[in-house]
């Protein structure tokens, strides 16, 4: 494509305008070369980068690249062996880095698989660079100067130059004091490099020492006094440990860039990219732009389309261009366009051409729905080309531009033309504007020409691949609308917009006489065909509306059905909770009944059991067992067999378990049962007699049985909420019956449901003092252990 084609098009303007969305120097120059691409595959990736960008700006902002500077003068010291960075360029290096690790870490975080992939790719790619980072950070002040801590060599000569210029200041303080008749002023300064004071030229002898110079008055002269000779001598002796130290940082830092040199052009090359895809994308956002879709079949299609450098042009006058909408396909690669002049002709193939280009640099376009296809050329002849220093008139330069592009044409390109044909004859005009248009049709190419000829629309009408179209005029108010209407042709208007332009009328009317039968007769043609195209175009208006119309209805009836349904749904689920509310209560009852018989059942078979044990064992032994049995305290009632004290043998009936009471605090019974021990209440309590004494131990009713082990921790994982807390319920009734102080419910990590859950149930539990998350030791938050009440 030639760079007078895309100076017609003013492809530089758009540049200048994405160009101040840009943070990086070498951004900006990336951006100024950057020219449109015929690599179908290189084009749909740099718009899906756009893409990504703008979808990247509005979840995450932009990139954070300011403040990175040109590095190209950087780069080339840094290729050269044995020189050494200046501190600057070594923080314009350390200021890449650290762009380089902020957009690596935004576009991670931002991306994710199946999102954002070519962003992510690119962070990818992004060299880590942290252990460089982190090497050189800090060592240089953002004034340039070297940091004290860049090494421990210039912090102790430093440190020794600060004491050195304190004490040479401290002599000279006490000359000053001492001497206040030779002294010019009392102040300490600089000259050569070494510290000096004023004395008054006329008492010079008064202050032994060397001097270094007069003021530009000649009565003060800057004298350094001999006591501190040799100390400032230490001080340039220092100074210069200094320089050397400095250079020596620099150099080691040099080398340690040059090391890593490769990955800084990376990183350069990646910061660049993204920097220019950012301009895109913010391009993108400030004139509402859209992701053109590549076309295969040469479709060209522009739905309500914007020219930026005019839409920008007209925002800052406080006005909005009128979009244009143009349609052309495989069966027809060529349209006319013809209208009145300053109708908007040549913007519409402006617009046309410049968004094509856009396409093809990876831009979104500014128009509601784009279809493009990949042009490998582009030409363009729009304006006045005449040159008196080239010797071209008008109609010369169209003729050589337009000869150019016919010799240098291979399809698929886009051609241009404006006002074809025009600057010569009428008819010989008409005759080369047809011929002209007709071979780029023949040759394949997309073609958009722009016309006055009668004869070229009327060619347009009749010939197969060809369409009309026309830039509306409002004949009412004799002005142009610049609203693009394909289909049909237009009328130029001429004596009207003469009208407009305050022509005299007397002129104008002559002219209206003058016109041909026939072009006076195709001229209200024209304008018949216009308003039977304006009445189709609102009826169409009116069926869209009446659509909609439909549709907000329809809408409507959707949204009353699910409101009626939501009120339906929230009774039903209300009755519900009523009944089931009501089932809970019931149950609850029917519970408390069934538990308070089951108990008084298990009593009396306690009872009973014991009881008919009792009468076999006296059947046994015959009379005087049953007189020691008797003397034991006999057989035991149903009502419990007396009182019970510590010592005696008790059934617990609640476990239907034997024991002995080891004590009473209060109104609790200790019973121990085997290695457990129980406390209950004596409701709970059957006394089977008093503790045996240990040779009667054979004639026990019933041997005690070996209690298992307590269980001391319980897990709960892959449970339900409800299973786990009704697992946690009886497993602490089992830890307080077995007297255990501690135990541990593990719950597992996972989202923290079964943790909330026991919580919560722990917390209002009567048998729990305490309980917290346990140790990290011991299963960290996925474990819960509890204390127990004593």
């Amino acid at each position: 494509m030639d760079e007078r084609t895309l100076e017609t098009l003013e492809l530089g303007a758009l540049i200048d305008l994405a160009a101040r969305h840009v943070q990086t120097p070498s951004g900006r120059k990336r951006l100024e070369r950057l020219r449109p691409s015929a690599d179908a595959a290189e084009i749909a990736a740099a718009l899906d980068l756009t893409g990504e960008c703008v979808e990247f700006l509005a979840a995450s902002g932009r990139f954070g690249l300011a403040g990175v500077e040109d590095l190209d003068p950087v780069m080339q010291r840094l290729h050269i062996e044995g020189t050494a960075l200046e501190p600057r360029q070594i923080l314009a290096l350390e200021r890449l880095l650290a762009a380089g690790k902020g957009l690596r870490e935004s576009i991670r975080a931002a991306a994710s698989p199946g999102h954002l992939p070519i962003l992510g790719r690119m962070a990818a790619g992004i060299p880590d660079t942290r252990p460089l980072l982190e090497e050189i950070h800090g060592k240089i002040l953002p004034s340039g100067e070297i940091d004290d801590g860049a090494s421990p060599g210039l912090r102790a000569v430093r440190r020794e130059i600060a004491e050195r210029r304190h004490r040479i200041q401290r002599t000279l303080e006490s000359i000053l004091r001492a001497s206040p008749q030779a002294v010019q002023e009392d102040i300490i300064t600089f000259r050569n490099g070494r510290f000096v004071i004023p004395v008054r030229t006329d008492s010079r002898t008064r202050v032994p020492g060397v001097m270094h110079g007069l003021s530009s008055s000649g009565q003060t002269t800057f004298v350094e006094p001999m006591s501190v000779i040799d100390q400032n001598n230490d001080l340039v002796r220092l100074r210069d440990e200094e320089g050397i130290e400095i250079a020596r940082i620099l150099r080691a830092l040099t080398d340690l860039l040059r090391h890593n040199a490769d990955s800084l052009r990376v990183l350069l090359e990646l910061v660049t990219e993204l920097d220019v895809a950012q301009a895109r994308a913010l391009f993108a956002e400030e004139f509402q732009c859209v992701a053109p879709r590549i076309s295969g079949d040469g479709t060209c299609e522009l739905a309500d389309a914007r020219h930026p450098v005019l839409e920008h042009s007209l925002r800052r006058a406080g006005g909005a261009p009128v979009p244009i909408s143009l349609e052309l396909d495989g069966e027809h690669n060529v349209l006319v366009i013809s209208g009145p002049n300053a109708g908007g002709k040549t913007v519409a193939l402006k617009t046309a051409g410049l968004l094509a280009l856009m396409t093809q640099m990876g831009f979104h376009v500014p128009a509601r729905a784009a279809r493009l296809p990949v042009f490998g050329q582009v030409f363009a002849d729009i304006g006045d080309h005449q040159s008196i220093a080239a010797n071209l008139s008008t109609f010369t330069a169209h003729m050589r531009n337009i000869a150019e592009a016919a010799g240098r044409l291979a399809p698929p390109a886009l051609v241009l033309l404006d006002e074809v044909g025009t600057g010569t004859d009428p008819d010989e005009g008409a005759a080369l504007a047809i011929a002209i248009v007709d071979h780029f049709r023949r040759s394949g190419a997309v073609t958009i020409a722009s016309t006055h000829y009668p004869r070229l629309k009327m060619w347009a009408e009749q010939t197969p691949g060809v369409r009309n179209a026309s830039v509306e005029f409002d004949e009412r108010t004799l002005r142009p609308t610049y609203r693009l209407i394909l289909g049909t042709a237009g009328a130029s208007s001429g004596i009207e917009i003469a009208r407009r332009m305050r022509l005299p009328e007397e002129i104008a009317a002559a002219a209206a006489a003058l016109i041909e039968p026939d072009h006076a007769r195709a001229r209200e043609y024209l304008r018949r065909l216009k308003e039977a195209l304006d009445e189709q175009e609102s009826l169409g208006k009116a069926l869209v509306e009446e659509r909609a119309a439909v549709a907000l209805k329809y809408s409507s009836l959707e949204r009353d059905f699910a409101r009626k349904e939501q009120e339906r749904a929230s009774e039903f689920t209300a009755a519900l909770e009523r009944v089931v509310a009501d089932f809970q209560k019931e149950s609850e009852g029917a519970l408390r009944a069934i538990r308070d018989r089951t108990e008084a059942a298990r009593a009396r078979r306690a009872v009973e059991g014991e009881a008919a044990r009792l009468r076999r064992r006296a059947g046994r032994l015959g009379p005087a067992a049953a007189e020691a049995g008797s003397a034991e305290g006999g057989a035991p009632s149903a009502e419990g067999g007396g009182e019970i004290g510590p010592g005696d043998r008790v059934r617990v009936l609640a476990l239907d378990r034997e024991g002995v009471v080891e004590g009473i605090q209060g109104e609790t019974f200790v019973v121990a049962i085997g290695a457990l021990r129980y406390r209950s209440e004596r409701g709970d309590l059957l006394r089977l007699g008093p503790g045996s004494p240990p040779e009667r131990a054979a004639y026990r009713a019933d041997p005690p049985e070996e209690a298992p082990a307590p269980a001391r921790e319980l897990k709960v994982i892959g449970l339900t909420a409800d299973e786990a807390l009704d697992r946690v319920d009886r497993f602490l009734d089992q830890a307080v019956v077995a007297g255990l102080e501690t135990v541990r419910i593990i719950h597992g990590h996972g989202k923290g449901i079964l943790r909330r859950a026991i919580a919560e149930y722990l917390s209002s539990h009567p048998q729990v003092e305490r309980f917290a998350l346990a140790p990290p030791e011991g299963g960290g938050g996925g474990a819960t252990v509890v204390e127990l009440c004593r």
